[in-house]
């Protein structure tokens, strides 16, 4: 009895710690979110319009994980740079809105989002919807994972 009483306690105290980090997480808003990841996403699309693949690929963490539809996961630089090397060729322009993005913690944040994509003549020529964990690394919010699909933008 003694022992499950301990950890009851112990079980107890984690939860008071973690509602107190909670807490201090809280101290970022909604806005705050919303403006760093925004702030990011015009990054992308200006590295994109540059044909600049090892700069998208900046935007991931170390282990960034990127997750494109009907193909496997990309994880790290080396793979993500790969990844939109090849897409660079055919997508002239991405256009990245963020609906909405919400503090989760301490040094991440979750983004949804819209994507549309457009051709060389300036048309647009797929999009979808995208679910994104940012993750502050060194100081700056970068991707930590990133998926998304192929479809409508509603």
């Amino acid at each position: 009895m003694k022992t499950f009483a301990m950890s009851v306690a112990g079980s107890l105290a984690a939860i008071a710690l973690a509602g107190g980090a909670a807490a201090e997480d809280a101290a970022m808003t909604a806005d705050e979110a919303r403006a760093a990841v925004e702030a990011q996403n015009e990054r992308f699309m200006e590295f994109f319009a540059a044909d600049d693949a090892e700069g998208l690929a900046s935007l991931y963490t170390e282990g960034g994980r990127l997750v494109p539809p009907d193909a496997p996961d990309m994880v790290g630089a080396e793979a993500i740079t790969a990844y939109w090397t090849g897409a660079l060729g055919v997508i002239d322009k991405v256009e990245l809105v963020t609906d909405e993005a919400i503090p989760v913690g301490d040094g991440y944040i979750t983004e949804r989002a819209h994507v549309t994509l457009y051709g060389a003549d300036g048309t647009a020529m797929g999009g979808g919807k995208a679910v994104l964990l940012w993750a502050l690394e060194d100081g700056e919010w970068k991707m930590h994972w990133d998926a998304w699909n192929n479809g409508p933008v509603e």
